[in-house]
């Protein structure tokens, strides 16, 4: 999701925007920097699919006073007619690498959610040595079979020279990947799940191009080709972290990518689907902070946890 306009201003925290030079394609990176001294590695954020850097709001206020933030907007994975078009996953690597070179930083932890966890393995798998911790939220092995469909037809529809879809037409789509990204019958028991499935709706319909074909060309494509890279990863402590009532990736997803990796945490949040930093801010980031400072999940409320052998 994109949000509508940048944060807020912070107490606590100095945010700025950096302008990363990636030979392909120029992105820009927001820094929050916290006006106490902190001790911790910086955090890099990677969001997921029509998230910007502007879309971690209330995260930052939870962490920005507390933690350094590097949250870039990467480019997007094809942009038709562009020599930067059809970037790969490992394209994407080297630009997330790219933030904390030019940034000079050289040891950094990883909070990458969602068609962003691919991305973060992948830098955390090449870049043992400069990775301090991995939080990975929302990951599968490969897209859900509605959502895997969505993508064909997204792709489809980028391919057709129909005329630009109308202003209903758009809202219908909009509906439909909601409908599909989020667990709609969760959503009708629980209303912060249910307010988070609002605010991602209302962002969409504010697109003005189809929002099906957005998502494609961001990452949704790069999904059909091995979001889950081989070879797996040991020796950075891991936490792979998902909610009870996610269908997007679910429960089995996650604990299959945790699978992945030497001595993983499993972290199932209760009451919560795919969108953790929306429906439940506050233990989202109580959840990354305890685990930043070594300390155990189990007094995280509504949580169950376990470690991967």
């Amino acid at each position: 999701m994109t949000a509508p306009a940048p944060a807020p201003p912070l107490s606590g925290a100095d945010a700025h925007d950096h302008h990363i030079a990636w030979p392909p394609a120029a992105f820009a990176c927001r820094v929050l920097t916290p006006r106490t001294p902190s001790t911790s590695e910086p955090l890099l954020v990677l969001g997921g699919g029509l998230q910007s850097r502007h879309s971690w709001a209330r995260l930052e206020r939870h962490l920005g006073p507390h933690h350094r933030l590097l949250i870039p907007d990467l480019p997007p994975a094809r942009s038709p007619g562009q020599a930067r078009s059809n970037l790969t996953w490992d394209d994407l690597t080297h630009a997330a690498l790219t933030v904390a070179d030019q940034l000079r930083i050289d040891r950094f932890a990883i909070l990458a959610v969602s068609s962003g966890y691919p991305i973060g393995y992948r830098l955390a798998q090449q870049n043992s040595n400069r990775v301090t911790r991995l939080m990975l939220f929302g990951a599968a092995p490969r897209p859900s079979p509605r959502l895997a469909a969505l993508i064909r037809e997204g792709l489809r529809r980028e391919a057709t020279t129909a005329p630009p879809a109308s202003a209903s037409s758009r809202r219908r789509t909009a509906a439909q990947l909601v409908d599909v990204l989020t667990n709609t019958t969760a959503a009708a028991e629980h209303l912060l799940i249910k307010a988070a499935a609002r605010v991602m709706l209302d962002q969409l319909n504010a697109s003005p191009v189809d929002p099906l074909v957005r998502y494609v060309f961001d990452r949704g494509s790069l999904l059909l080709s091995d979001p889950l890279p081989t070879g797996g990863l040991a020796g950075i402590p891991t936490l792979v972290g998902v909610g009870e009532h996610d269908t997007t990736t679910t429960v089995e997803d996650n604990r299959a990518v945790a699978a992945t990796i030497a001595g993983c945490t499993l972290l199932v949040m209760k009451y919560a689907d795919h969108l953790l930093h929306l429906e439940r801010d506050g233990d989202f980031a109580a959840a990354i902070n305890l685990f930043l400072n070594d300390k155990p999940l189990h007094t995280l409320p509504h949580s169950t946890s376990e470690i991967l052998r």
